[in-house]
C-alpha cells in the first residue's frame, strides 16, 4: 500500500502529498533544480557598468498578470549602455509600441536559460541595421523575429543596446527577465543577483480583509466581506485593532507589500504562510510560474477590491478554478470555525532574504445563524461547466473552467433616456467577476445611429463608479453585437463615428531635428492601424503608443535630398479614417 509523505522542501515551499513512489522523482527533480539555480547564479554577471538597483520584483501583482522579470534602475535617464550577462545568442527581436517595446531574447544554452532585455532606447548598431530591415520588408514598425544560433552570437559583457522607456514602460528602466528553456517557466531574476542588492528591511502590511464562505460562515454578525484595522507599532509590526468574530467557514486576504534597502519603492512578497493554532494552511511562494497561470493572478488576488480601489489583496485561500503551482494549502487554505473558543492565526510574510513579518490574528469562535446566499432571481454559474446565459436583447456563453468559483449570477437591465448607447444598459453580477478564458457576449442594438454603418457600432464595458467606459469592440451580425469578454460588468453598445485627430508637434523645427512628429489620438475605438508614405512608398514611422506619438526619423539610406511629399493615414478601432499630407524640402 502506498505510504503517504508530507515534504516542504527550500526553494519550493510546497506542502503536497505524495505516494512513496512519487516522492523520490519529485526529490530528484528538486534537487536537479536548486543546483541548476545556484550554477546559473554564479554566472550572470550586471547588465550595466553601476549598481543594481531595484523598482520591480518578480511576481509583483499587476493588473491581469504577475511581473515575470525584475525591473533594474538606470538612474532616471536612458541610453546606458547594456551588456549580456552570459555568452550566447540573440535568439529574438521584438519591436513594439506597446509591451515590452524594443526588446532582445539571449538564449544561454550552456545553462538551458533565455534572458530578455525590455524597453530599450535602441539596439547596437548590427542589431538595428537588421531590425530596419525586418520592418521594411514587413512594411511595419511592430516586428519580431527569431535568429538561428549562428547569426548573432554574443559574449559575456558584450553591449546589446541601450536602456530606455520604450513600450509600456512608466520610466526609464530595464525590464529583465531570466526563463528556464526546459520548462518555459519565468524564474525569479534576484536569485542570480542577491548579493549585488542589500537588503535587511521586512515586508510591511498595509491591511486585512476577512471573507465568510457564501453560505457557509459569518463574520461579525454579516455575511460581507469585512476590512480589519490594523495598528501598527513603532517597528511595524502590526496587531488587529478590533475583534473578529466569526462562524463557520472563513477566509482571510491580506495586503502587503515587502521594501529594500534604500529605495522608496514597494515590492510583491516571496513568501506567505499561514498557520491555524500553529497547522499550516496555506503557503504561497513565488519562485516561478508559466505564461499561462499570469492571468490567475486575478484568482489569487481579491479582483472586485482591485477594481473597486485598485488595492490588491492577496487571499490566503484558494479558489477551485486556481491552479497556481506555487500556491500550496490545506482545505483550500479556509478555517472552519466551528468551536466558541479563540483560533490563533499568524500569516507569515517572508522575502528572499529571510526578513521576516508575522501578523498574528486571534478569531473569536461565536454561534451565529448564517445567512444563506440570496439566490432571488440569479442564474447558478459553476466554475467548472460551461454557463450560458440569455435574456431580452442579451446572449453570454461561458467556457468550462472559465470562472474561479461558482457563482449566483444577478443581472439587471435598465433602460436610461437620452442615452449615449444604442442598446439596454446590461448588468452581468453585482459585481466584476474575472474570467480566465474569454467570454462570448452578444448584445441586440434596439436603435440605429441613422448616419453610421454597422461597423462603427461596439460593445463598451462601463465603470458604473465614474460613468466613463472602455471600447470593446465586436462584429455586428443582423441586429446583434458579437465580442468577447473578460470579466462579469456593465455593458452596452456605442457608436464610433468620428476619426482620429493628428496633429503635427513642432513642424518649424521639423527640418532642423531631421525627423517628423505627430500625435494621433482617439475618442473611443483607439487607433487601429496607421502608414506613412514620402513620395508614394513606405515611410517607418515609430510609434509611442503610451504618449500617442508618431516620429519618423530622415532616413540618408532612402531618402534623398530635395523636394517630398510626406501623407499619413490613421485608421481607428471603427474604420474612421483621418489623413495628414505636408510638402517638404531636404
Amino acid at each position: 500500500m502506498p505510504v503517504s509523505v508530507i515534504i516542504t522542501l527550500p526553494g519550493a515551499f510546497h506542502a503536497v502529498a505524495y505516494s512513496s513512489r512519487r516522492f523520490f522523482l519529485f526529490l530528484i527533480i528538486m534537487l536537479l533544480g536548486i543546483f541548476h539555480t545556484r550554477t546559473a547564479a554564479q554566472v550572470l554577471s550586471n547588465p550595466f557598468d553601476f549598481p543594481v538597483q531595484l523598482s520591480g520584483a518578480f511576481c509583483d501583482l499587476r493588473a491581469d498578470h504577475f511581473h515575470a522579470g525584475i525591473d533594474i534602475r538606470t538612474k532616471g535617464s536612458e541610453g546606458h549602455a547594456l551588456h549580456a550577462v552570459q555568452k550566447g545568442y540573440i535568439s529574438r527581436v521584438s519591436v513594439n509600441s506597446r509591451g515590452y517595446g524594443l526588446a532582445v531574447y539571449i538564449t544561454h544554452p550552456d545553462d538551458s536559460v533565455v534572458t530578455v532585455y525590455g524597453h530599450l532606447q535602441r539596439f547596437n548598431s548590427r542589431l538595428t541595421d537588421l531590425v530596419r530591415e525586418k520592418q521594411y520588408e514587413k512594411e511595419s514598425f511592430a516586428v519580431d523575429f527569431n535568429l538561428n544560433p549562428d547569426v548573432m552570437p554574443v559574449g559575456q559583457g558584450e553591449v546589446i543596446g541601450y536602456s530606455g522607456n520604450s513600450g509600456s514602460s512608466g520610466g526609464p528602466h530595464l525590464h529583465f527577465e531570466v526563463r528556464d528553456m526546459r520548462t518555459n517557466e519565468f524564474i525569479d531574476p534576484l536569485v542570480f543577483y542577491k548579493s549585488h542588492v542589500p537588503d535587511t528591511r521586512k515586508p510591511y502590511v498595509r491591511g486585512l480583509m476577512v471573507y465568510p464562505v457564501e453560505g457557509k460562515g459569518m463574520v461579525n454578525g454579516s455575511n460581507r466581506k469585512q476590512n480589519i484595522e490594523l495598528k501598527l507599532d513603532k517597528n511595524d509590526n502590526p496587531s488587529i485593532a478590533t475583534t473578529i468574530e466569526a462562524w463557520g467557514e472563513i477566509g482571510l486576504g491580506i495586503r502587503a507589500v515587502d521594501r529594500m534597502d534604500g529605495t522608496g519603492f514597494s515590492y510583491g512578497i516571496k513568501d506567505i504562510l499561514q498557520t491555524v493554532d500553529s497547522v499550516e494552511t496555506y503557503r504561497s511562494y513565488a519562485d516561478r510560474f508559466s505564461s499561462g497561470e499570469s492571468k490567475y493572478i486575478n484568482s489569487y488576488t481579491d479582483y472586485e477590491e482591485w477594481s473597486r480601489s485598485r488595492a490588491f489583496y492577496i487571499k490566503t485561500f484558494v479558489e477551485p478554478g486556481c491552479h497556481l503551482r506555487f500556491v500550496a494549502s490545506r482545505n483550500s487554505g479556509k478555517i472552519n470555525i466551528s468551536e466558541e473558543r479563540i483560533y490563533n492565526i499568524v500569516i507569515t510574510l517572508t522575502d528572499l532574504y529571510g526578513n521576516v513579518c508575522n501578523v498574528p490574528i486571534k478569531i473569536k469562535g461565536r454561534k451565529q445563524e448564517i445567512t444563506p446566499p440570496d439566490t432571488a432571481g440569479t442564474k447558478l454559474m459553476k466554475w467548472y461547466d460551461y454557463n450560458a446565459f440569455g435574456s431580452k436583447g442579451i446572449s453570454l456563453t461561458i467556457p468550462r473552467n472559465s470562472l474561479y468559483s461558482s457563482i449566483y449570477m444577478q443581472y439587471k437591465a435598465s433602460y436610461p433616456g437620452n442615452s449615449v448607447f444604442y442598446s439596454t444598459v446590461h448588468t452581468l453580477h453585482r459585481s466584476p467577476v474575472p474570467l480566465h478564458e474569454a467570454a462570448q457576449l452578444s448584445i441586440y442594438m434596439d436603435r440605429i445611429h441613422e448616419q453610421a454603418d454597422t461597423k462603427r457600432f461596439g460593445i463598451v464595458l462601463i465603470n458604473v463608479l465614474t460613468g466613463k467606459f472602455s471600447w470593446i469592440g465586436g462584429a455586428y451580425r443582423d441586429g446583434w453585437i458579437d465580442a468577447e469578454i473578460s470579466e462579469l460588468g456593465t455593458y452596452a453598445v456605442a457608436c464610433d463615428t468620428v476619426p482620429p485627430v493628428i496633429t503635427p508637434v513642432e513642424p518649424d523645427k521639423w527640418r532642423e531635428k531631421k525627423q517628423v512628429g505627430f500625435r494621433i489620438t482617439d475618442a473611443l475605438s483607439g487607433i487601429s492601424t496607421y502608414r506613412g508614405e514620402i513620395d508614394g512608398k513606405y515611410a517607418l514611422f515609430e510609434f509611442d503608443g503610451k504618449n500617442a506619438m508618431l516620429s519618423y526619423h530622415f532616413d540618408s539610406k532612402r531618402l534623398q535630398p530635395g523636394y517630398h511629399q510626406l501623407k499619413l493615414a490613421v485608421t481607428d478601432g471603427c474604420g474612421n479614417k483621418s489623413e495628414y499630407r505636408h510638402a517638404f524640402t531636404w
